[in-house]
């Protein structure tokens, strides 16, 4: 009879949690030897008591101490020992198998011998207990039998089937309260569903009770669920409510489904759909009545809100000049105005769905299904002009439109609207403008031609005209270079004779080893020479080709210091005023320049006043608005430094102002004048981004205006004067290298630096200097002429400076162009002497440029 193995149980029995364990231990140790009579009480369930019961009997029939029901999970119950503690009822369960299983002797067996409960109190001894089996077949616990006296020979054969048949009837007792749980479970499941529906949801005997009630239809008729369930219908509606919907129950009573719409008690314009459900019984009866209700309020607003749109479209559509259509989102058209009918004459509701092909014209329909199926399938508009056919037959010009309207919340389409308007009076209008215009373009392109053929012969007059002038400007340019020309050679001539003259006689007188006189025939020769040099600047400053060493330049204190200078220039009868202004603002120009200019217009001004007069001199601020400058050439708005210098002498008259900048042209007697000071004067201005403008009238006097860009920087100071010094010699065997293609001038300058104390290294061009800087070595000083063939002096520099940033360089040069200098500026580091030159002057220059290293 020891049946499965006692680690049947194990898998189910030993489940038994701690907490539920010590339950059970309490209740053991209160049962005593009695038969657990307070299991029944209290807060057990009925399960617990039924299964108290068959432990009970199980004793009985089996003529034991006690009996006990192990379930997993839970404590144990029955006639319990007493202080048996739940691990060991656990183990004691264990032992039970699929058949009764009978342990003779506790003592002996060595899975129990150690227990508590049987070495000390209470000294169980015998054990016979089977699985508790549900329907199955899967084990739902353990049906044991215990005493304290050993049975050898077990139990009788009458006791192991009655505990057999107990343990059974355990097993129902706990099958039948697992289904009564579940139902129960099911139940709150079905409430908690109804209960959280957006629906009323009641159910009626065949006697109209109510029976089962949500929350909703309770709420719904102002009452709680427990006022509800129980009643009547008649009593929960009221006799007014009832007497409406006795004809509905009774035919939901014979077995038809019901739908009807009720207000609300409360006749606040909530209204809901009722449905009666009859459920038939097994014997084909009507068994209840399932109702079900559902809030329509929301829907019946929306209704009626659409009813109330729809009736406004009509009202538009139908007032409308327009054919109006409208279709369903896939194109069918199910609504057409008035209009469509009696433009049309179709009979109404003939030309839905696609019936409207057969009106229009057959030309036209391939284009516009088209694009109509390409509206629908992208939900564009449509737009298309067609012929639509009259009621009288005749064709029609339309323009027929629609537009998608869509769903605020999904963008769905929902419906087309569309219109049909008549255009045919504007197309026929359309189709005559075309023919006009047709005609007017071919008149238009006659008359172009002929415009074009008067615009040829006009282009080739225009063109014969050109040339004529052209020639009349070169002959004119040859005038004037002409005129130049011979005002250089006769100034060249007068200077070279000079120059030329005295050399003869210097070579002469040493050639008869005579040297008296030398150093006065040197000293003409010089100043032909010199003469000759600022005739070469003047031209340069006409030109706009001198270097300039711009500085910022105080024209106030400029003109002040002229003051000596000029009133021992003028002469007695002269009367000089300088006016300057106040607050006067600084410009960047080179100042022995504007030195020059100013005293050359000072030197013009008496001579305009033979018989002496007033000459004033003003500085101001200007600004050159855009009106000045608009009609002046190459002049820019902004503010200016303006020097002015008027006399009160004979004037100019207009002809003469216009030709005063012309280089040779003067006024005055052959041999008093070169013709150069004004036209120096105007380079000067032009290359100093400036301007200069002269105002005369005869008998009136002049004013020249002389207008230098303003200078936002500072005044720097400037190098005190050393003429009359020795000439400067090196100090410390400084290096300078020579740069110059002239062979003459190269050798002229390596030997004035050689005498001077300097180590000096020659270089005939551009690219042999670059060599030589880029090359390691001292150098303290290049001078350069700017002029090289190929690689110029100043490309040379910068390229160097690569190698020798802090490069100091002395450019020699006749003139400089504005490429190489930017507009004729030096940058810091470098400065310019111009030939020819003093070699006291050149050997002050290379002293004061390597001193400061």
């Amino acid at each position: 009879m020891r049946g499965r193995d006692d680690r049947t149980m194990s898998r189910h029995v030993d489940s038994t949690e701690r907490e539920a364990a010590d339950r059970q231990g309490a209740a053991g140790r209160d049962s005593g030897r009695h038969d657990s009579g307070g299991l029944a009480s209290g807060g057990r369930d009925l399960a617990e008591q039924g299964l108290v019961d068959t432990g009970r009997l199980a004793r009985t029939v089996c003529g034991t101490a006690y009996a006990m029901v192990l379930r997993p999970g839970v404590p144990a119950c029955g006639p319990l020992p007493p202080g048996l503690i739940p691990d060991e009822a656990a183990i004691l369960g264990r032992l039970a198998g699929d058949e009764t299983i009978v342990v003779a002797d506790l003592t002996r067996d060595p899975r129990t011998a150690e227990l508590s409960a049987v070495a000390g109190s209470p000294a169980l001894r015998f054990l016979a207990g089977l699985v508790i089996a549900g329907r199955d077949g899967r084990p739902l616990g353990a049906l044991c039998v215990l005493d304290t006296a050993a049975r050898p020979d077990g139990l009788s054969a009458e006791a192991a089937a009655a505990l057999v048949a107990l343990g059974r009837q355990a097993a129902r007792e706990i099958g039948f309260h697992a289904d009564l749980a579940a139902a129960r479970a099911d139940r709150d499941g079905l409430r908690s569903i109804t209960e959280a529906a957006p629906a009323l949801i009641a159910a009626l005997d065949r006697d109209e009770i109510c029976r089962f009630a949500n929350g909703n239809f309770s709420r719904w008729f102002g009452r709680a669920p427990a006022e509800t369930v129980g009643r009547s219908l008649r009593e929960i509606l009221g006799e007014a409510a009832y007497a409406a919907r006795r004809p509905f129950l009774a035919r939901a009573l014979a077995g038809e489904t019901v739908s009807f719409e009720a207000p609300h008690p409360g006749a606040d314009g909530r209204h809901a759909l009722v449905r009666y459900v009859p459920r038939r019984g097994p014997d084909g009866g009507i068994a209840d009545l399932q109702l079900l209700g559902v809030d329509i309020t929301a829907e019946k607003e929306a209704r009626a809100a659409l009813a109330d749109s729809a009736l406004k479209f009509r009202a538009i559509a139908e007032s409308m000049p327009q054919m109006v259509w409208s279709t369903l989102p896939d194109g069918y058209h199910d609504y057409y105005n008035p209009r469509w009918y009696e433009f049309t004459g179709m009979p109404e509701g003939s030309t839905d769905g696609e019936g409207w092909n057969a009106i229009f014209h057959p030309a036209e329909q391939p284009e516009a299904w088209r694009r109509w199926r390409h509206s629908l399938a992208t939900g564009e508009p449509y737009e298309i002009e067609y012929r639509l056919r009259r009621r009288d037959g005749v064709y029609r010009w339309v323009l027929g439109r629609a537009m998608p309207i869509r769903d605020p919340a999904t963008g769905a389409i929902e419906r087309w609207f569309g219109t049909c308007t008549d255009i045919d009076d504007q197309v026929r209008a359309r189709e005559t403008l075309s023919q006009r215009r047709e005609a007017l373009e071919a008149e238009v392109a006659e008359r172009t031609a002929a415009l074009a053929e008067a615009n040829a012969r006009l282009t080739a007059e225009i063109e014969e005209r050109t040339r004529i002038e052209e020639a009349l400007r070169q002959s004119q340019k040859m005038e004037a270079v002409g005129q130049l020309t011979g005002g250089i050679a006769h100034d060249f001539n007068n200077l070279l004779t000079g120059i030329v003259g005295s050399l003869d006689l210097m070579q002469t007188r040493i050639n008869e080893g005579r040297t008296q006189n030398l150093t006065r025939y040197a000293g003409l020769a010089m100043a032909s020479a010199q003469r000759a040099a600022a005739l070469t600047h003047r031209l340069l400053a006409f030109a706009r080709r001198q270097p300039l060493e711009a500085r910022a330049v105080d024209a106030n204190r400029l003109v002040s210091s002229m003051d000596e200078l000029m009133r021992r220039t003028l002469g007695e009868r002269v009367q000089l005023e300088v006016v300057v202004a106040g607050g006067l603002w600084l410009t960047l120009c080179d100042p022995n320049q504007l030195e020059n200019a100013i005293l050359n217009l000072c030197i013009n001004a008496r001579d305009a006043m033979p018989e002496g007069g007033r000459l004033t001199i003003e500085t101001a601020n200007a600004h050159l608005d855009d009106a000045y400058v608009a009609s002046e050439i190459g002049v820019r708005a902004g503010q200016y430094v303006c020097v002015s210098v008027t006399d009160t002498g004979t004037g100019m008259p207009p002809d003469v102002i216009a030709r005063a900048f012309d280089p040779f042209f003067t006024t005055k007697p052959i041999g008093e004048g070169t013709g150069l000071g004004l036209s120096m004067i105007y380079g000067f201005a032009k290359q100093s981004d400036g301007h200069v403008r002269i105002y005369s009238e005869l008998g009136q006097g002049t004013t020249v205006k002389l207008y230098l860009p303003r200078h936002l920087g500072r005044i720097a100071d400037e190098p005190a004067p050393t003429a009359g010094l020795p000439v400067p010699r090196a100090e410390h065997g400084e290096t300078v290298l020579v740069v110059e293609d002239d062979a003459t001038v190269r050798a002229l300058v390596g030997e004035t630096l050689t005498e001077l104390g300097y180590r000096v290294i020659e270089a005939p061009d551009g690219q042999t200097g670059l060599r030589i800087l880029e090359a390691p070595g001292r150098i303290d000083l290049v001078v350069t002429d700017v002029g090289l063939p190929g690689l110029n002096g100043r490309r040379m520099v910068d390229e160097a400076l690569a190698a020798r940033p802090r490069l100091r360089v002395l450019f020699i040069t006749g003139y400089a162009e504005n490429a190489a200098f930017g507009n004729g500026h030096l940058a810091p580091g470098m400065r310019m002497i111009t030939k020819p030159f003093a070699i006291d002057a050149f050997a002050a220059k290379v002293r004061a440029m390597i001193e400061p290293g």
